[in-house]
């Protein structure tokens, strides 16, 4: 019989519970971060279950029965001790994976990792912070150390090759204290593709939504980046066929299809099987009809990868995530970002905008030369010339793993001891050139600066049928991401916070303290809420898409609704209105469009002025015929209920008119019925 580490034998397990968790990370009051309801589904989590199911098939575990239990506590509570009371009985072996592990989450996980070994389950911990900082260390760092001493097992790398080993190892109860897979990067063409929880998915806003990472690994040498300590610098990937049959089945599936992908490969566009996976999903878009679209991140280059661009499209990308990081040559120099061109931006994302696909761009605040009136000027610059549809900033940060944080360690710069911090919103060491309160400034006023409505509007208005909701939504998770004061990358819909689940260096609030301060947070979000959904309802109506006047527009006459229209139109879209834009505009307003709204002539004007590169304002055009403007009435009902809700404050009832108060219900539920409607169908 084989012995545990601590030298007894261990007890016969007849069944082994797993416990797949995704820790959260600490705010700054030191509580968890979780939501009611999440955006962005781990794919660490599905990878993990898609290789724990096809063990169990297999029949890999000698016999021993598997229930896996998933967990993402950005939107699950984790008690270790009440799961540990209902998972744990005679026979019964508990193994907790915290998976996915980033460096700013890392003292949660630690903690959650403790309290589970103490109620009795055998624990491991993986992903970028302990896989990183022992990647570029000669020992394990002393966080990981200490963890290791506690009995707590560390795996480094990636695990496709060992699943199997360690779950045999967890039901015999022989964890060692340390899997070291640095070194042997598993080849991902045989592998089972990540496949989600169907109970994790409805804890998400859109559970259509499927993650798969198609390929690992990048060519390139980003000083910020950890991706290649782990993953190394040569291009793995999926088989193709795989990755289809996968996407196919759950789009068919009868219950909770997913339609709508988020491919997670740090550079999709270096994927060496790209092109076959591009041709499949052409094929099931055309020739099956599966509405099926995708998310992917590429680099700056990618367009002129041959034929790349265009196929993307025609397969159903929605959106680019490209790593700009600066518009400074200076910067990337500094970043070793070489591959990066900036004389090709302007190029790229045009392109990208020609075939219909929103360009979201990620962007770095703090590298060496930056200081605050430079970072505004290349916020507006990516705003107005570059003209990107949306933007995630970042504060620059030294990551255990990265080329940066070697360096900063080897040259003695102070960093931040705490962990919590390294979550890319924080600054975390001194920067040349801004103090810390700068720093934290020029990155909260990117955000206000880039999201300003009159942006949101002129975006909107570029968009086709196929990307329009979906932007709009990103705009509704960005605009309540910044009234929560919070990066979208950490927040969902409506903060969730228990009085318990403090950070254990910090007191206990007392229940008196802690639930008048929730309850003055609960009563705040819902005023910001309900502000956000008419502010969001009026942009709605400035920017949206009328099926009505597009009906005898050659090219567009079969646009129906997102999943019914032919993806030609996505193309179309663009071109029908460049050509309709380069009219003259008194003559688009006199003859050329006579019943046409104030709406659709301010997206002709828009796209008029983006193809000469103009960034001037969206036009205010006025309606003739006497029709009505309804973004107007919903402003006219906003300003009408604020001065109404002040005199009932005021006491002042007898000033409300309550035939008025009928007139607006009735306008109210008129307006945000339509706009209820459209966000959750997506129907225009």
């Amino acid at each position: 019989m084989p012995e545990s580490p601590n030298g007894k034998p261990p007890a016969p397990c007849r069944k082994l519970a797993l416990l797949l968790v995704r820790p959260s990370k600490y705010d700054d009051r030191g509580y968890v971060i979780r939501h009611w309801r999440g955006v962005l589904p781990s794919n660490t989590l599905n990878c993990l279950h898609a290789l724990t199911l096809d063990a169990v098939r297999r029949g890999a575990l000698d016999g021993v029965r598997v229930a896996v239990h998933v967990r993402d506590e950005a939107v699950h509570r984790v008690d270790p001790e009440r799961l540990a009371r209902r998972l744990l009985r005679p026979g019964v072996r508990g193994l907790v994976a915290l998976a996915g592990v980033q460096t700013n989450q890392f003292p949660r996980a630690a903690d959650l990792a403790l309290r589970f070994h103490r109620a009795g389950f055998a624990v491991m911990i993986g992903g970028f912070h302990v896989s990183g900082a022992a990647a570029v260390s000669p020992t394990l760092p002393p966080e990981c150390q200490a963890l290791v001493d506690a009995g707590i097992t560390l795996v480094l790398g990636e695990v496709e090759e060992a699943w199997p080993d360690l779950l045999r190892d967890a039901a015999a109860g022989v964890l060692r204290p340390v899997y070291n897979l640095l070194g042997q990067l598993p080849a991902l063409d045989h592998q089972p593709v990540p496949v989600p929880s169907p109970s994790l998915q409805r804890r998400f806003a859109v559970r259509g939504t499927g993650t798969i990472d198609t390929s690992r690994g990048c060519p390139f040498r980003c000083s910020f980046c950890t991706i290649i300590s782990v993953q190394g610098r040569t291009m793995r990937a999926r088989d193709p066929e795989r990755v289809l049959q996968q996407i196919r089945a759950s789009a068919r599936r009868a219950r909770q299809p997913i339609r709508h992908y988020f491919f997670t490969d740090d550079n999709f566009s270096r994927n060496p099987a790209w092109e076959p996976i591009f041709d499949g999903l052409i094929a099931m878009r055309e020739q099956e009809g599966l509405a099926i679209d995708f998310m992917m991140q590429v680099d700056i280059a990618a367009w002129r990868i041959p034929r790349f661009a265009e196929k993307a499209a025609r397969a159903g990308c929605v959106q680019v995530f490209i790593g700009l990081e600066s518009i400074r040559e200076d910067n990337l120099a500094a970043a070793g970002k070489r591959q990066n061109r900036v004389d090709w931006y302007r190029a790229a994302i045009a392109c990208w905008h020609r075939l219909g696909v929103v360009c979201h761009v990620g962007y770095i605040i703090g590298f060496p030369n930056d200081t605050y009136d430079r970072v505004m000027q290349d916020v507006r610059a990516l705003r107005d010339e570059l003209q990107v549809d949306q933007a995630s900033f970042f504060m620059l940060t030294p990551l255990p793993g990265s080329q940066d944080h070697a360096t900063a360690v080897a040259a003695g710069v102070p960093l931040d001891p705490d962990y919590n911090n390294y979550d890319s919103f924080h600054p975390t060491w001194p920067h040349p050139r801004m103090s810390a309160r700068q720093w934290t400034r020029a990155y909260r006023d990117a955000w206000r600066e880039f999201y300003d409505l009159r942006h949101l509007e002129r975006a909107l208005l570029r968009q086709n049928p196929h990307t329009y909701w979906g932007l709009f939504k990103v705009y509704l998770w960005y605009r309540a991401a910044m009234r929560e004061g919070a990066h979208p990358m950490v927040t969902g819909f409506f903060r969730l916070r228990r009085r318990l689940d403090r950070r254990p260096s910090l007191p206990v609030e007392p229940r008196l303290r802690f639930w008048k301060a929730r309850v003055a947070e609960i009563a705040g979000t819902i005023r910001d809420t309900i502000s956000l959904a008419l502010e969001m309802q009026e942009l709605w109506l400035r920017t949206r898409i009328v099926r009505r006047e597009y009906r005898g527009w050659p090219g567009l006459h079969q646009f129906r609704t997102r999943k019914g229209t032919p993806p030609a139109i996505k193309v179309a879209w663009h071109h029908a209105h460049a050509r309709l834009a380069r009219l003259a505009g008194d003559a688009i307003e006199r003859r050329a469009l006579p019943r046409a709204s104030a709406v659709l002539l301010r997206r002709l004007a828009v796209i008029a002025a983006d193809a000469d590169g103009n960034s001037v304002p969206v036009p205010q055009l006025t309606l003739r015929q006497g029709s009505r403007q309804l973004a107007a009435v919903r402003r006219a009902l906003t300003a009408y209920w604020r001065e109404t809700f002040a005199r009932v404050r005021r006491l002042q009832v007898w000033r409300v008119n309550p035939v008025k108060v009928l007139w607006g219900l009735a306008w109210e539920v008129r307006l945000s019925g339509a706009f209820l409607i459209g966000l959750a169908t997506e129907r225009y």
